[in-house]
């Protein structure tokens, strides 16, 4: 709540009673005692399609099932881990081992123990499940005592600890994990989420609601305060402001930055944190692309009125960046200028490279990473250089297909999650066998100077080598930079300590929850 409050007074300083006023409400929170009872209900933009199968829950539908399912550390909002299923953790002297030592006490829905053979279970389960790839610095898990788990190593990487705060760390009963062998039981398991949160599963329907009811045998004593929580699905974003206003719900995901504001204006506290950033990668692995040319991938980056669109359309809510990490992240470059908006550098680049009146070319994008208007904005920009775009909107599938896969003579518009330690985030992005952005040329002396910002054990050295790699990206103009973007949360003010923002990648604390009224 102490971070919320002093985040309320950075965005609505508007005068000195402003501030006095955010004061006093956070005097006035702090001082409380949270009350019991009450069902805290959310919206949420998208449905998930799995709940309790770790491997099947996609990117941001893990923060609607951490009701009910807890990682085993969780990072805090300067990206460092933080205890939560297990209370410490160390890596050998030689780095060829990492030994958890796990909460006690600790009891599944089901009454199954939390224990170190629960954790084998399941992070053998997710090494062969769709996000096992980040497992893969494990060569085998070896429980020491009932609380003590081990994990042999092929290789030390310094953010290795994050992976345990999202899917490969989520804990579930090892009843489902014995129950999920067999096709029927899997499918029970994917609807039925057994973990150790302070609340248990009750029902869900997809596209509707996902409803949690208290688990009175919380490891947490005294925790947690609320009776339940409901989270409904799928409404349009005008008839979530409605349920706001009405007093239907107490939180929203899906707002715009436009009707956060207008939430704001009424009395609602809107909660804001970096997220991640857009960007448009380019075909520069093929030779014959007109993108192999630097003086092109320059001229497109100077060609963008970034600052523009992104205080035009994103209300505060995006912020313009000159290159590839947003100003929290542990690669920005204070000194570094960029290039920032100049289309008449960009025709004199795109006359030297051999195209004087400009060319023609595809713009592909998907519609959950880039809203149409926005697109539009980009596309003009680039017409007045004489850059002809032709949009290719794709769904989501075939998104996914062209940004594994690759694709030919086109740019694609590429929205992604960054951390505050982003080191990890762009080995995946930029190494040449992780299988991201495989039509963006690879660069040997990158790979080389990412490894090494990954396997250092000296955190000031690893920011150093990371900072140098976003320089090596953003001077190659390997990918263009557009803006930074924040995620959105609008809060009812008697909604108390959720968390939102709180913790790096989008996690929040339903256990400390709690209704004023």
């Amino acid at each position: 709540m102490k971070r919320l409050t002093k985040r309320l007074g950075v965005v609505l300083l508007a005068s000195a009673v402003t501030v006095a006023l955010v004061v006093t409400l956070f005097e006035h929170v702090h001082a409380e005692t949270p009350r019991y009872g009450g069902v805290l209900k959310l919206i949420y933009p998208k449905s998930p399609r799995s709940i309790g199968w770790p491997s099947g829950i996609a990117g941001i539908e893990i923060t609607s099932v951490v009701p009910c399912l807890e990682p085993l550390v969780r990072v805090d909002n300067k990206g460092l881990p933080a205890p939560l299923l297990a209370t410490t953790w160390e890596y050998s002297p030689d780095l060829k081992y990492l030994t958890f030592t796990l909460r006690k006490g600790v009891k599944f829905h089901d009454s199954t123990d939390f224990n170190a053979e629960a954790v084998k279970l399941n992070l053998e389960e997710r090494k062969n499940g769709i996000y096992g790839s980040k497992l893969k610095y494990i060569s085998s898990i070896d429980v020491i005592d009932e609380y003590t788990v081990r994990l042999n190593l092929t290789e030390f990487n310094n953010g290795f600890i994050d992976v345990f705060s999202a899917h490969n760390g989520l804990m579930i009963s090892p009843k489902g994990i014995e129950k999920a062998k067999t096709r029927r039981g899997k499918r029970w398991v994917k609807k039925n989420p057994v973990g150790t949160g302070p609340f248990s599963f009750v029902k869900f329907e997809r596209d509707v609601i996902l409803e949690y009811k208290k688990f009175n045998g919380y490891w947490d004593k005294g925790k947690p305060y609320l009776d339940g929580i409901e989270l409904y699905f799928n409404q349009h974003p005008m008839a979530a402001v409605k349920s706001m206003t009405d007093g239907e719900v107490h939180v929203t995901r899906k707002i715009s930055g436009r009707q956060a504001l207008k939430l704001r204006e009424n009395g609602f506290i809107i909660i804001d944190y970096p997220t991640g950033m857009k960007s448009i990668a380019l075909d520069t692995a093929n030779p014959e692309s007109v993108y192999a040319d630097k003086r092109v991938r320059e001229a497109i980056e100077y060609a963008i009125n970034r600052k523009e669109i992104a205080d035009t359309l994103g209300h505060g809510f995006w912020h313009a960046v000159n290159q590839y990490s947003p100003k929290n992240s542990n690669g920005y470059n204070p000194d570094f200028t960029g290039r920032p908006y100049n289309p008449n550098k960009a025709k004199q680049l795109l006359s030297e490279a051999g195209y004087p009146v400009g060319f023609k070319t595809r713009i592909i994008a998907n519609r959950n990473i880039i809203s149409i208007d926005t697109l539009a904005e980009i596309i003009e920009d680039l017409r007045k250089v004489g850059i002809h775009a032709v949009p290719n909107i794709v769904g989501a599938g075939k998104y996914f297909q062209l940004q594994i896969s690759g694709w030919k003579d086109s740019l694609m518009v590429f929205s992604h999650n960054m951390p505050i330690n982003i080191t990890n985030q762009l080995n995946i992005l930029f190494k040449s066998d992780d299988g991201q952005l495989p039509s963006v040329k690879r660069s040997p002396e990158l790979e080389e100077v990412l490894k090494n910002a990954g396997t250092t054990p000296d955190y000031a050295t690893q920011k150093e080598l990371t900072q140098k790699a976003v320089r090596m990206i953003s001077e190659l103009s390997m990918v263009i930079p557009l803006w930074s973007y924040n995620s959105i949360i609008a809060t009812h003010a008697s909604a108390r300590d959720l968390g939102f923002g709180d913790s790096n990648g989008g996690l929040w604390t339903p256990a400390s929850a709690w209704l004023s009224e």
